[in-house]
């Protein structure tokens, strides 16, 4: 396979896997459980659905180094999905969401120096999509909260952390194993939350979960963490900046959530950015 077509390759599956997040609200609302609950739930159904997958795979590359990257994984997986969530219930989600998506800037800042990547127009193609984001979302139309705003930054830095990680860790142990392995540290990771959280899943909430967690967590995340090892750090983060735009259309369509005037703009730019930073590299 020529190096164009696999990076192209590459990009479709980030793309698939970053679009595919902003349907999460179609199972987040329905199943109606707490950030914590809904957490746990979610990777414990990730790590047992993806199990198969890792029977077929080829023999891992077990190392010291594997197994501490496998365990950063799923820290940084837990803490960015907590405080995410966490975010969304302490702010707008508008606020929330721009927060969180600061880590597409993070990794294009910090790429040259972690992974020695060197995307042309990376740095200044995360500046436009941030600023095509905020025309979408107009956080300025709500009360900003601070803490809200500091938790949605956190998740940015633990979502940047994991990109760094599991593309090292990918090409050790692959992309199945990754996925389901590193949810069942994160499921153990999050007990004392989900147990905090005092609800017990009812038969419907567990339908909704389970549903988003195979297609949405399982499925979207071996396309991701694959496209990743092809693409880069910079590209792929980049181009996750397609879940805020599905979001934002699913909440006008299906909880009709109003979008303001100046969104087909932001999202003009996201798009161009996102283009323009992952064209394949001679």
């Amino acid at each position: 396979m020529t190096d164009r077509r696999a990076q192209g390759l590459g990009t479709i599956a980030v793309v698939a896997a970053a679009s595919s997040w902003g349907l999460w609200s179609l199972s987040v609302r329905p199943a109606a459980l707490p950030a914590m609950t809904f957490g746990f739930v979610v990777f414990v159904v990730m790590g047992v659905v993806t199990l198969p997958a890792v029977l077929a795979a080829s023999p891992p590359r077990w190392s010291r180094r594997a197994l501490v990257l496998l365990a950063l994984n799923g820290l940084f997986d837990a803490a960015n999905v907590l405080t995410f969530f966490a975010a969304m219930q302490e702010t707008t989600v508008a606020v929330a969401v721009l927060t969180h998506y600061l880590a597409p800037v993070l990794v294009a800042v910090l790429a040259p120096v972690v992974d020695r990547e060197h995307v042309r127009g990376a740095i200044p193609g995360a500046v436009v999509a941030c600023m095509g984001l905020t025309l979408v979302l107009e956080p300025w139309h709500g009360h900003v909260n601070v803490a809200g705003a500091a938790l949605g930054a956190a998740s940015a830095v633990a979502y940047a952390a994991n990109v760094f990680t599991v593309k090292r860790l990918v090409p050790l142990i692959g992309a199945a194993r990754v996925i389901s392995y590193h949810s069942f540290v994160a499921a153990v990771l999050m007990i004392p939350f989900a147990v905090g959280a005092g609800v017990v899943p009812g038969g419907r909430a567990l339908a909704w979960t389970a549903g988003g967690a195979v297609v949405l967590g399982a499925l979207a995340g071996v396309l991701f963490v694959r496209g990743l090892a092809i693409i880069g750090s910079s590209r792929a983060a980049m181009l996750a900046y397609a879940e805020p735009i599905v979001a934002v259309l699913v909440g006008a369509l299906a909880w009709d959530e109003p979008v303001g005037r100046l969104a087909i703009v932001g999202v003009v730019l996201i798009v161009a950015s996102g283009a323009w930073v992952a064209r394949p590299t001679r």
